[in-house]
């Protein structure tokens, strides 16, 4: 009876973590999803076997597609099928199927990572310069299906924005995503979303698809 017990404690728990952590991250994409257009700052470390980067940089996100750039690195366009990613130093540009690549970073998928694939775990919450930072770690239900291993969020309540993001791959790569401003529906043309030969006539194209 004492284990049965135990157990329906713990299972009681853990229903309580996930629907608190669903209702922060449902805040922060009801949020984001208002806007039309979106503007953010942000600076970017990736770690693992053969990388070692830190950059700033800024993202345009509109429905699935995506700009962003990083300091005197690279620029990564997306029209939401295809993805040109332009390495400044090398000055080269990649094609692929935005389909056939998982090493992208999205940043879109920072504020919808959440919505399917993962369980939940809320850490706490904590008080810094008068906001509230909720953290939750999340862990894919289904490891053998997904690429990551651990993501690790933290929400501004205040804001009801996306803080930052510690992202672990399978493949040992950690990406920390930290958020430094955001803007809500800046005025953008769609031309930022497709790459143009005419702006880099002397980059080499490497088409993959």
């Amino acid at each position: 009876m004492t284990i049965i017990n135990l157990n329906s404690t713990t299972a009681q728990t853990m229903q309580e973590h996930d629907d608190k952590s669903k209702k922060i991250l449902q805040m922060v994409s009801d949020e984001t999803e208002k806007n039309i257009t979106t503007k953010i700052k942000f600076s970017l470390t990736i770690k693992g076997e053969d990388i070692n980067e830190s950059q700033n940089g800024f993202a345009f996100l509109k429905g699935e597609k995506f700009y962003y750039k990083t300091e005197d690195s690279r620029e990564v366009i997306c029209n939401g099928n295809t993805i040109w990613t332009h390495m400044f130093e090398d000055e080269e540009c990649y094609i692929d199927n935005l389909e056939d690549i998982d090493n992208v970073i999205n940043p879109k998928e920072i504020f919808t990572i959440w919505k399917s694939g993962f369980n939940y775990k809320y850490v706490d919450v904590k008080t810094i310069e008068n906001q509230n930072i909720h953290t939750i770690k999340m862990f894919p239900s289904d490891p053998s299906k997904s690429k990551y291993h651990t993501v690790l969020l933290k929400v501004n309540e205040n804001k009801k924005q996306i803080k930052s993001a510690i992202i672990k791959t399978k493949n040992g790569v950690i990406i920390q995503f930290n958020i430094k401003g955001l803007v809500s529906n800046p005025t953008l043309n769609d031309n930022i979303f497709v790459w143009s030969k005419e702006k880099y006539p002397n980059v080499d194209i490497i088409d993959n698809r």
